[in-house]
């Protein structure tokens, strides 16, 4: 992960540092080989679309250089993973925005969606607020992918976020499969 987070940050001119927390977590072999896509999706994301560039983090009084942090524990018979960036957060506004012009929802009922229901849109096929199509994003293959696979292993994945103050997922899964 830190070779694919050095690599996309210097593609995007974004200065970004990756944090691990409990690596040490164990899991089922077959577990990290199906996980490992998914995750480098919710980084690639987190680094594309919440982490700000430099100039705009300075102005808002945040550090130049963002921080990405991947944590596993143990919890039960369950293992947590979260994603977690200190970026913008989700753009509730944008995204209610999109969800209409694509016809996801219509435009009334757009408006009384609660904040945590619009950003649950998401995770619907297609959806992407990339304003263009790169190796990176916006190609309509994204979070929709993220949430089957992992509820194929028999997991679940939650999402909050924090305008201005950043964004976490995190992973609920078993085990072993």
């Amino acid at each position: 992960f830190k070779r694919s987070v050095r690599d996309i940050a210097n593609e995007l001119g974004k200065k970004v540092v990756l944090e691990l927390v409990g690596e040490k977590t164990e899991l089922d072999k077959r577990m990290i080989d199906e996980i490992g896509d998914p995750l480098n999706h919710l980084i690639r994301n987190a680094i594309d679309h919440g982490i700000e560039p430099g100039d705009v983090r300075i102005r808002r009084g945040k550090p130049e250089v963002a921080t990405v942090r991947l944590s596993a524990s143990h919890r039960g018979n369950n293992v947590f993973i979260t994603v977690e960036d200190d970026g913008a957060g989700i753009d509730v506004g944008r995204v209610r925005e999109i969800a209409v012009a694509r016809g996801l929802i219509p435009e009334q009922q757009a408006a009384q969606l609660g904040e945590h229901e619009v950003i649950e849109l998401i995770w619907q096929p297609g959806f992407s607020t990339a304003a263009t199509v790169s190796d990176i994003s916006g190609r309509g293959v994204g979070m929709d992918i993220v949430r089957t696979k992992i509820g194929a292993l028999n997991g679940s994945i939650d999402v909050a976020s924090v305008r201005g103050a950043g964004t976490t997922f995190t992973i609920r899964l078993p085990l072993t499969l």
